[in-house]
């Protein structure tokens, strides 16, 4: 659709690169103002967001070199990004959650909280990730990263509301399960069956281990109690 914002001679600014800066910035915006209510530090916060950020970067662009391996037969193709782009969705999750979950526990951070923290932040840098992914496009045909963005946006209200309304309900930790389980029916959707596949598992498992209150609550309903013979309480003259 509009893969160039602007060309100056040899200065050229790509849309994809310009919302992945954006999705980096409100992303990380996210991550600093959620993350101060944990108790943590700005820098730490920051600091582990710029590599959780890093980290996401590279592992997407191995796995895309990996994944794509006749192509890059030389070195000058791998490094170049920006004259023979392309990035692995996958690796970019690993990448990301692999060095932040890494970096919560070195630093003795409340683990779930800081996790569901990160999923809101994933999710505003993936709403920008996508829509580049639009712009970026050559020529017009089905918006598919418009609708996987808007998905992304409306599951980012939801959580925002069921954080606010529900909290009491879930343990910390749950937020993060729907995040997987709506990631990998997404990827299942669009047919990238092994990726979606261990996504959706994984946010079901997480989900039904952080089930919570909300999880006592129904079979607390379907228990019912039965009176015995001896629970009766005697009140004055009692005939048999």
């Amino acid at each position: 659709m509009l893969p160039t914002l602007i060309a100056l001679g040899p200065i050229i600014i790509r849309s994809f690169g310009v919302c992945l800066a954006l999705g980096l910035f409100f992303g990380g915006f996210v991550f600093w103002k959620k993350g101060r209510e944990e108790g943590v530090t700005e820098e730490e916060l920051m600091d582990s967001w710029l590599l959780a950020a890093l980290s996401a970067f590279l592992f997407s662009r191995a796995g895309f070199v990996l994944s794509h391996w006749n192509e890059f037969n030389n070195w000058y193709r791998i490094l170049f990004f920006t004259k023979f782009p392309g990035l692995s969705y996958a690796g970019a999750l690993c990448g990301f959650w692999l060095i932040l979950t890494f970096l919560i526990i070195k630093k003795r951070w409340p683990v779930w909280p800081l996790l569901e923290t990160a999923v809101f932040s994933e999710i505003v840098a993936e709403i920008f990730g996508w829509l580049g992914r639009w712009l970026a496009a050559g020529a017009w045909r089905w918006p598919w990263e418009l609708i996987r963005a808007a998905i992304l946006i409306i599951t980012y209200l939801s959580m925002t509301k069921w954080e606010k309304e529900y909290r009491n309900l879930f343990q910390p930790g749950a937020l993060l399960a729907v995040y997987l389980a709506v990631s990998g029916g997404l990827e299942l959707g669009f047919r990238h069956y092994w990726e979606g596949g261990i996504l959706l598992l994984a946010g079901l498992l997480l989900l039904i281990n952080r089930w919570g209150k909300l999880g006592k609550l129904k079979i607390n309903l379907f228990k019912r109690k039965i009176p015995t013979k001896d629970s009766r309480k005697k009140i004055g003259f009692d005939w048999h």
